[in-house]
């Protein structure tokens, strides 16, 4: 049985989308775009253990970690094929489940990605987590959400965002951002053979396109897309687009995979 929270959503026997959010967020991070997919997809969004509604570790919960609880979830509902979409460490959980579980993946979306997190994201992620037990949540706001949304409006939508992350319980948050620090999925990339899509945001200053390019580099036949209107979040910063490029990404390929069958 999975021990990580879960919603599932959409026809039961549409290609199904398995949905990860990024670090600070849970799975209501993925709400707009799952309106749209769920009238064509199976969609599952979970909460990533120390998230949301799922168990807080006692210890640092590893890259193996979750990649063992996506299993579970898979497992557990049966999936024979899936697409993995991850945003920011979601994408880089997602590139890891992926060449694990491969025999099950049909395509790959990540979001705001890198191959690797690099000392200067394990000096800022110990800081903040440092902050975060000493002081709770609210010792990061709103810096790390103006991080985040560099140069987009101080809206509604980034009020939401900064509730969703204050909400957050501080062991939760530090276990897995201590878990992901120095994580390097450059091999499980390079040995993946699926198609994928790679997007990046034009104002991402914590994962800038460039980061998200190279990911593009190491999956073979991958597409490329840069989003101008979004920074670190595009899921949820610029819903309708990213959910219309993976919308058309998947009929691309499904359409790619019956033609090869009549041949």
């Amino acid at each position: 049985m999975a021990e990580t929270y879960y919603t599932c959503c959409g026809p039961p026997d549409a290609q199904a989308l398995l949905l990860l959010h990024p670090m600070g967020a849970r799975h209501e991070f993925w709400d707009e775009c799952v309106g749209v997919w769920s009238k064509a997809f199976r969609v599952v969004a979970c909460d990533l253990r120390g998230a949301g509604r799922s168990p807080i570790p006692d210890r640092p919960w590893r890259v193996d970690d979750h990649v063992r609880d996506l299993v579970a979830i898979r497992k557990e509902l049966k999936l024979r094929e899936l697409v993995p979409v991850g945003c920011a460490i979601g994408s880089i959980i997602a590139a890891a489940y992926a060449a694990e579980d491969h025999a099950h993946i049909r395509g790959l979306v990540l979001s705001n990605t890198a191959p690797r997190l690099g000392i200067e994201s394990k000096q800022r992620t110990e800081a903040r987590v440092a902050l975060v037990l000493e002081r709770g949540m609210d010792a990061l706001l709103p810096d790390v959400i103006d991080l985040a949304f560099n140069t987009l409006p101080r809206d509604g939508r980034y009020s939401r965002y900064t509730d969703m992350f204050r909400q957050n319980a501080p062991h939760g948050y530090a276990s897995l951002a201590l878990g992901i620090v120095g994580t390097d999925v450059s091999a499980a990339l390079s040995s993946l053979h699926c198609p994928a899509l790679i997007v990046a945001g034009r104002h991402d200053i914590l994962l800038p396109p460039d980061l998200s390019r190279s990911v593009h580099q190491l999956l073979a036949g991958s597409e490329f897309v840069v989003v101008d209107a979004g920074a670190h979040f595009l899921p949820y910063q610029t819903p309708d687009i990213f959910a219309g490029l993976v919308t058309d990404f998947l009929a691309r390929q499904n359409s790619r995979r019956g033609a090869s069958r009549k041949h």
